[in-house]
This record gives C-alpha cells, structure tokens and sequence, in this order.
C-alpha cells in the first residue's frame, strides 16, 4: 500500500514519507544555498588573527569590517526579498548565490583593509538576501504541520557550513595563507546550476500572482508593512530578531579569535590550527540544536521552545567563558553553546513567516531578519573595541549574552502560531 494510500486511510506514516519530491527538491536548494552561505561568511572568522598580524591593524579595525559585512546583509534582505516577492523566489535564490560567491572570491584579492571591506559588503547583500528568498521558499512549499522541521533543516545548513569552514580553514591558511581561504568561497556559484534546472518556483506565489494579474486580490506595496495592524508585526518581528541575534552572534563572529587568544589576553590560549578545528564541536552543536528545535516547536510549540533555548543559553555562556575545566569538558561545553546559543535560529524562519502575508512575506521576513542582523552588527563592534579594557574577549562576550533576559521577556508578545496555515 502506497503512502498515499495510507494517508486517505488515517494509517499513521512517518512524517518524511508526506513529503513530495518537489518540496524536498525546494529545501534541499535552500538547504545548500544557506550553508554555503555560512562557509563563505564565517572564513572571514578564520583570517582575522592572520590580517591584523600582515597589516598590522587592531580588533576594532577587523571587527568594523565583520559589522559591515552584517549591516550589509541587513540591505540584501531587503532588496531581495522585494526581488523575492516581485520577480519570484527563484529568481532571488539564484541571483544571491552567485554574488556572495563571486564576492568571496575577490576578497581574497584584497590589498588592505577597504578592498577587503568593499567585498565583503557584497557579500553580505548577497548573504541576507538568500535567507529571504529561500525562507520564503520553503515556507510556503512545506505543509503548516511540518514546517518547523523543514526550516530547521535548512538553517542547520548553516552549521554545517561553519564544521566545513573550520575542517579548511587552518590546514588551508596555514599551507597556502589566508587569502586562498576565500578563493574557496568561488565555489558555491556550482550550487546555481542545479537549482535552475531542478527546482521549481512557488506555486503559492504564482498563484497570488495570478490572483493579482486577474484583479481578484489587490497588490500589496512594501510600504503596508508599515501601516495599520501589519505595522506590529513588522516591528515585533524586527525586534524579535534585532534581540535574538545581539544575544547570539558576537559569540559566533568573535569565537575563532577567543580560542586563538593567549590567556593572558582573555583568550583561551590555542594554536590556529587548533582553534579552527575547536571551532567544530560548536558547530556541531548547532546542527543538533537546529535539527532539535525543527522538531521541538512543531511538538510543544513556538513560545516555550524558545524560552528554554534562551534560559540554557544563560546559564551555558557563563560557565564556558569562566569556569576552568579540562580540555574534553571544554569541548563538550563549546558543544552545548553551539546547541543552545544558535541553535533556535531552526525557529526564525517558521514565526517570521507566519507573521507575513504572501505578497509580503520575503520582504517581511527579509526586512526583519536582517535589519536584525544589521544592528547586531553594533554589538559585534562593541565586543572587539572594549575586550582590551575588561579583561579580553570572554567577559566582552558575557555581556551580549546578557541579552537573552530581554529575549525571554519580547516572548511575551509573540503570538503562539503553531499549526498556522499561510495566508
């Protein structure tokens, strides 16, 4: 008996097997667009130690040009995920692909530090507006019921793409230099070829596309994103994500470099080989926690999910960065941080997107994620320009964590959503 056969029936199945082979298609190209992503982002992490020694500039310097990169992404989401819901996810997905690869690739030709800042500038716009279109995508190609594991899935990309990026990261800079690690970052570009010819556009949007073209709906502007109860929303969310991401990802942009930090700095104290590859349990850790969150809130749903992540994130940070312990505790705490500090972004894609209409929602959830991201940037400037004054990178780091108290209270306002359909 078929599947199919099975669901008319009401015989249980397990959940993958509802699945068509269109969706998996769908999240498989957001799948390997988004970790893609990650690799070409985090190698910057990985060249910082090896820049300030070759041109002899400060963290401040190196942190200004990681926050541009941020801030940066915070334009692409919102240029593309107008891109997304005018022209087609598709369409976006596959434009931003090429320029933060092709972006990646000239940073590694850089020959001081605004070469290199121009670069990653693109990568950033290229970065942020891939999350949107293919968000966007799988969002509305999933069923409602399984929809958080879907985007969990796909964000857990992005931990894969940072254990690839500290597999190469030190044997590759430490053999040929830095500037070959982002010569890798050509590569993803290959990514686009298979998502032309195998993966296929939304039939939600076409079908509200046509819905428009016929006059049966009205065309709704960006602009409504800021006008009567849509307004909340668009706010909620973007606080929702601006919180989230202050509270998170300093630790992730700043981690290479505490692991490489003598001691007396702040730092942990490692080789840069070692510090690469130490940055693989926290990874590791983050795919688990995505892939757990995917299924946690589709079970006990948005709200708590997150509030848990947020109080273990409280409790996980500190006695990482304080409390000495053996080199395998170490590891298993650089595990529970990745699970726990990034680990509900699995999350953000399935409440931005049922907080947004159709029309609306690559911009939406694009303008919110990222204008998210482009103010964390401050915070990840502000982690490198007082590390020095309080004791190094650990207590800097302690301080954005901080966030995640203001986090467990913006849950308060979030509507429960689990189960939601689309509209």
């Amino acid at each position: 008996m078929s599947t199919n056969d099975n669901l008319a029936l009401g015989v249980p199945v397990p959940w993958y097997k509802e699945i068509t082979t269109r969706q998996w298609k769908v999240l498989i190209a957001g799948f390997l667009g988004w970790g893609m992503d990650a690799f070409d982002f985090l190698l910057y992490n990985f060249t910082i130690l090896a820049i300030i020694k070759e041109w002899g500039i400060s963290t401040s310097e190196t942190g200004l040009v990681a926050s541009v990169t941020v801030v940066s992404s915070a334009l692409g989401g919102c240029i593309f995920g107008v891109v997304a819901d005018r022209m087609g996810r598709m369409k976006a997905l596959t434009l931003t692909i090429l320029l933060y690869s092709v972006a990646s690739g000239f940073c590694g030709l850089s020959q001081n530090i605004w070469q290199l800042m121009l670069f990653r500038v693109l990568v950033g716009i290229g970065m942020g507006g891939e999350w949107s279109a293919g968000a966007a995508l799988i969002s509305e190609t999933w069923p409602a019921k399984h929809k958080g594991k879907a985007m969990a899935i796909m964000q857990s990309a992005y931990a894969l793409g940072g254990m690839l990026a500290g597999l190469v990261a030190g044997p590759v800079a430490a053999a040929f230099g830095w500037r070959a690690l982002f010569f890798l970052g050509i590569a993803p570009a290959l990514i686009c070829l298979w998502i032309r010819y195998h993966v296929e556009e939304s039939e939600m949007w076409v079908a509200q596309k046509e819905k428009i073209a016929n006059k049966q709906i009205e065309d709704k502007q960006w602009t409504e994103l800021f006008k009567g109860a849509m307004l909340k929303n668009t706010l909620l969310a973007t606080a929702i994500c601006t919180v989230f991401m202050i509270a998170s990802l300093p630790t992730t942009i700043w981690l290479p470099t505490y692991l490489g930090m003598p001691v007396a700095q702040g730092g942990a104290g490692l080789s840069i080989v070692k510090s690469s590859w130490f940055t693989i349990p926290y990874f590791l850790g983050s795919f688990v926690g995505y892939l757990g969150f995917g299924f946690l809130i589709d079970w006990i749903g948005r709200k708590k999910s997150f509030a848990l992540f947020f109080a273990a994130s409280l409790i996980a940070v500190p006695v990482y960065m304080r409390v000495p312990v053996s080199e395998a505790i170490f590891i298993c705490l650089t595990f529970l941080v990745g699970l726990f500090v990034v680990g509900y972004y699995g999350g953000f894609g399935v409440i931005l997107g049922e907080l947004f209409p159709t029309t609306l929602r690559a911009t939406g959830q694009g303008l919110a994620y990222n204008i998210g991201r482009g103010i964390t940037a401050f915070g990840i400037t502000f982690v490198g320009s007082i590390q020095a004054s309080i004791g190094g990178l650990g207590n800097a780091l302690m301080i954005t964590t901080s966030f995640f108290v203001l986090a467990l209270l913006l849950l308060l306002a979030l509507p429960e959503t689990k189960g939601k359909a689309l509209e």
